[in-house]
């Protein structure tokens, strides 16, 4: 998910900058804007969580305002401030969509509360609907399931790399979806309607991924009676995976070099050059500038492959969405085998939390497809999954003072306290050191009864 944005409209510049520091000083993102009219053309540029309107200087119109917040971004949760308040205005307020209208004068940890319970009201809808744009596969990104920062920016660089007709670079480990990836590009290109495929690089030796990729003439070869067309005349006008792409032979890599510059190709056996329309995306799970310094990738294919760049982060970089992936295979693996398993038990989802998982996402998912087999009641537990990962904590864990052991949770909530303490109780610097997003900071916070306020217990 996003990080949190906030806009405060206020038309006394004094009252403006007080609500600024005071929800900024909380680790929100805050825009202020001096009056209705710059608050309007701010709606229409941005996407706010939240807006906080001040309408304690009656320039303002509560309902006019908040009727056009909710015209411009219907899902914002909208918070009203004045000082006049009437039983009937807020009544209407509330009809109209509006989150809280809170009278005058009021101190700041009761704002913040009211600020803290409508976010929450927002980010449970934020999640809700996109378990629901999961489950019903509406929406290309939705496949990418997650709210990590990381992801979040991912879909950002898809959404922006798409439309443009530019080969793209996917790198990420094993398992963490870059076939996935490619096809969403190709879903939202203007190539849609087109042919897809991938073709695996590492699987096929040098005779047959040429033929494969270009074709043959009639006779070029033992066996080869008839004419083949190559992947790329098969598909021409569609989008081509290059599938580990670090594993393509020297020799190979000098022709696909040619195929992309000239954006022709020559059949195997053949000389006459035909021209092909192809959108090329190339996948890797290996680092290959390491590669072109120990001479196992021509750097000039490298560069014309690179135009853009995505990487895919390792399940290990955002075990924060552990939870949303263990919630959508459970619910898939559960109707696909009739099984009435509906959750997993605190000590395995633990112990998920301190594996590596190697495989990645495909890894997770192989696991609890698993354990729902194993399963014989609702609850998963550690007996349904691999020793590897039941073994996880053999290394010698932390302890108590008193030689005592400590769990997983006990170690989270300790180092959330300690980062806290660290910037002196500012969240969103905490959730950057973290590596998650506010909104799970403050889910964590909540578990474990970390204050509020200070960012200590």
């Amino acid at each position: 998910m996003h990080g949190i944005d906030l806009l405060v409209v206020d038309d006394d510049k004094h009252s403006l900058e007080k609500l600024e520091r005071l929800l900024s000083n909380e680790g929100y993102g805050v825009s202020a804007c001096l009056g209705e009219e710059e608050a309007r053309n701010r709606l229409g540029e941005n996407d706010f969580d939240l807006v906080v309107v001040d309408t304690g200087h009656r320039s303002i119109d509560e309902l006019s305002a908040l009727n056009r917040v909710k015209e411009i971004s219907p899902n914002t949760e909208v918070i009203i401030l004045t000082a006049d308040p009437t039983v009937q205005t807020a009544v209407e307020a509330m009809k109209k969509g509006a989150f809280h209208y809170l009278s005058k004068p009021f101190n700041d940890n009761e704002l913040l509360l009211v600020v803290k319970n409508a976010l929450d009201k927002r980010i449970l809808r934020l999640e809700v609907q996109e378990l629901r744009d999961i489950v019903t596969d509406k929406g290309y990104l939705n496949d990418l399931i997650g709210k990590n920062p990381k992801i979040q920016q991912l879909k950002k660089e898809i959404s922006r790399v798409a439309p443009m007709d530019c080969t793209v670079l996917i790198q990420g480990e094993t398992g963490t979806g870059k076939e996935m990836v490619s096809r969403i590009i190709h879903r939202m290109s203007y190539r849609a309607e087109q042919r897809f495929l991938a073709v695996n690089c590492g699987a096929l030796n040098k005779e047959i991924l040429s033929n494969e990729l270009f074709g043959h003439e009639k006779e070029a070869f033992s066996g080869a009676q008839r004419v083949k067309q190559g992947v790329f005349e098969a598909i021409s006008g569609g989008v081509l995976l290059l599938d580990e792409i670090g594993e393509m032979p020297s020799s190979m890599q000098v022709q696909l070099l040619r195929v992309l510059q000239e954006k022709s190709v020559i059949r195997v056996g053949g000389t006459r050059e035909i021209p092909v329309d192809v959108r090329v995306l190339a996948a890797t799970n290996k680092d290959l500038r390491k590669q072109i310094n120990a001479g196992g990738f021509r750097e000039d294919l490298y560069y014309r492959l690179n135009v853009f760049t995505l990487r895919i982060p390792p399940l290990r970089e955002r075990r924060d969405d552990i939870p949303l992936f263990c919630r959508y295979f459970l619910d898939k693996y559960a109707r696909t085998f009739q099984k009435n398993v509906e959750e997993i038990s605190d000590e395995a989802m633990e112990l998920f939390f301190s594996y590596s998982f190697p495989g990645n996402v495909r890894e997770l998912e192989n696991i609890i497809e698993r354990a729902v087999v194993l399963a014989d009641g609702s609850v998963i537990t550690p007996g349904h999954l691999p020793r590897r990962v039941r073994e996880v904590g053999a290394a010698e864990p932390e302890r108590e003072r008193g030689g005592h052991l400590i769990s997983l949770a006990e170690m989270e909530k300790r180092h959330i306290r300690d980062v806290l303490r660290s910037t002196r109780g500012r969240k969103g610097e905490a959730a950057r050191i973290l590596g998650i997003d506010r909104a799970t900071l403050w889910r964590k916070m909540k578990r474990y009864g970390i204050g509020e306020q200070s960012g200590v217990a």
